[in-house]
């Protein structure tokens, strides 16, 4: 039994690369068994490191981009797009066993960064820009690539393309890296191709968590198309799904030092928040709110805060919602606003917030009992405790 499951993985590796035409039923059906098998075997992803299916894939990829390269300088053009649609195939399973082999193997990552995944991807960019199912394939194996991997991350700011560049001019060279390639894709995607854009955001989101990625992100401007989405209008009371992925991005970047200060250099960017705060979406309904969370954490950042009135209301008022979450993220930032930073007390101090804090803490003395006391609640009454301690003090 342990040689048939060694051999199985490799006699499957064998029949999708013993050079067999991308129509051949028997490499399809092979391929398949594969992707299954690699999407929930450790056992098989070790195995096909071992039998260099990584390498085998990215070659493959680089042969499929030479070939759709010098097939495109040919006339014929219906003889040229049956052609393609093979080459498409065969580029769609490449992709998709490698992204099933990446996943959360960073051992297989550090091989893919070593055949060089990312400039292969990057020189068939034009092709993927073309085909939709193309363009989201690859953007699942860049989710998979980048997840909690920051080498990875951070080799798609590199400028790759010049070692597999393509001569098909009409289809538009790409950026200087894929990550400015990805930026763009972010901005121009249309509204009504939602798939592309979710994965598109959801790469960006991590991405966003690597250093080196959020300096190419605030060198290109690109966080300035936040401040073009528009609030819901009328009766609807509900932020639109572009909304809700821009925030999650913001999200991801204000876990840092230098993402709060990228935010904070958005000029209109926290009343944009506060404002988009008052309405509801029921997959993140708080993201706002923990953004600023994150940012009032930062010294450098609490004067900025401070000085804007409608976060700090935003903030106390959420020590009154009917949300144990909104109530803890609120008392927690007010918390961190007020630690260590003795100009905070004047601002704070307003009868107003300073009434909801008492009130706040008198409520959850007698709600939280030890019994029934959790972790979280436990904390949400360590910050209301130490907000009313600074504010109760000269």
């Amino acid at each position: 039994m342990t040689v048939l499951q060694f051999s199985f993985p490799r006699a499957l590796l064998n029949m999708c690369y013993e050079g067999k035409s991308s129509k051949d039923i028997l490499k399809r059906v092979a391929a398949n068994a594969l992707m299954s098998l690699l999407a929930v075997s450790r056992r098989a992803q070790k195995h096909a490191l071992k039998a260099h299916l990584i390498d085998s894939c990215v070659e493959r990829m680089k042969h499929i981009h030479a070939q759709l390269n010098l097939d495109s300088l040919r006339p014929g053009r219906a003889a040229l797009k049956k052609k393609e649609d093979g080459f498409v195939k065969e580029l769609s399973i490449a992709m998709q066993l490698l992204r099933n082999c990446l996943y959360q193997n960073e051992e297989c990552k550090e091989a893919a960064l070593e055949a060089h995944l990312i400039p292969v991807l990057h020189s068939l960019w034009p092709w993927l820009l073309m085909d939709d199912s193309l363009m989201q394939i690859a953007l699942q194996l860049l989710c998979v690539y980048t997840a909690n991997f920051p080498n990875g991350c951070s080799s798609l700011c590199w400028s790759s393309f010049g070692q597999y560049s393509a001569p098909a001019a009409h289809r538009g060279a790409p950026s200087s890296s894929l990550m400015l390639c990805i930026l763009k894709l972010a901005a121009q995607v249309p509204l009504e191709n939602t798939s592309v854009q979710q994965l598109v955001f959801m790469f960006l989101s991590n991405l966003a968590l690597s250093h080196d990625c959020k300096g190419v992100i605030q060198k290109s401007n690109f966080l300035q198309n936040f401040l073009s989405l528009t609030l819901p209008k009328g009766g609807n009371k509900h932020l639109s799904n572009v909304t809700v992925l821009w925030l999650k991005l913001l999200l991801n970047i204000s876990f840092g030092e230098d993402g709060q200060q990228m935010i904070l250099r958005l000029e209109g960017c926290l009343d944009l928040l506060t404002e988009m705060s008052k309405f509801k979406h029921k997959s993140s309904p708080y993201i706002p709110l923990l953004i600023f969370h994150n940012i009032c954490f930062n010294p450098a950042n609490k004067p900025k805060i401070l000085a804007n009135e409608k976060v700090i209301s935003l903030l106390a008022a959420c020590l009154e919602s009917e949300n144990q979450s909104a109530q803890r993220i609120g008392a927690a930032a007010l918390w961190a606003l007020i630690h260590n930073y003795q100009k905070a007390k004047t601002t704070l101090k307003n009868p107003s917030i300073k009434r909801r804090v008492d009130e706040a803490y008198s409520v959850a003395k007698k709600t939280f009992s030890n019994s029934e006391e959790s972790p979280l609640n436990a904390y949400y009454l360590k910050c209301l405790e130490n907000l009313v301690q600074q504010l109760n003090s000269s």
